[in-house]
Order: C-alpha cells, then structure tokens, then sequence
C-alpha cells in the first residue's frame, strides 16, 4: 500500500491509501488517512478566545504586532493547540462530549 496525496472537489487536501499497482487517479477510491475534521472545533468561541488573547496581549495595531515579535504566534498557539490536539486524541468525539471530558 502507498500514500497519494489528491486536492477533493472543495480545494482539501486529502491523503488516501491505493494499492501499489493502482494509478494515482484511484486515490479517492482508497483508504482514507486524514487529519481530523476540522469541522468538529467550535470555530465561534475559538474566534472569541483569540479576539480575548490578542486583547489581553495588547495587539491592537501594526505597531503593536511589530513590537510584541511573538504575539501573533503566542495568541493562536494559547487558543488553537489544545482544541486540536484533543481532536487527535478524541478523533470520534464532537466538542460538547470533549467539554464533559476535559472538566
């Protein structure tokens, strides 16, 4: 079996296993291997965490991302990292049962 990479109709890269005798082109016929749905974040209160982040940093202009050399990077890591990882580690969970388990 071998590893094809192939962009799906919504411009998604998506990986699938094909046996190694198959062309490419059967690659969305094969064995999905993916990361998980992104779908599953609560995109809403990430978008409210990462406003709060940037607020309590003090990234309110250009001047102030200029000054602050890893704010940007810091903000999106504090909000973004755990959500994602816990999609790696739940991959069949959806975020209110996520919720229950991390409290």
């Amino acid at each position: 079996m071998r590893k094809v990479i192939w962009i799906d109709e919504t411009g998604y890269k998506r990986v699938s296993l094909i046996r190694d005798t198959d062309p490419d082109s059967m690659a969305q016929a094969g064995v999905p291997v993916c990361a998980p749905d992104l779908e599953e974040m609560d995109w809403g209160a990430l978008k409210r965490e990462l406003n709060n982040a940037l607020v309590d940093r003090g990234l309110y202009t250009w001047q102030d991302v200029q000054a602050a050399q890893n704010g940007i990077t810091s903000s999106v890591l504090a909000v973004f990292r755990k959500p994602l990882v816990n999609l790696y580690r739940y991959p069949q969970t959806t975020n209110s049962s996520e919720d229950t388990h991390d409290n």
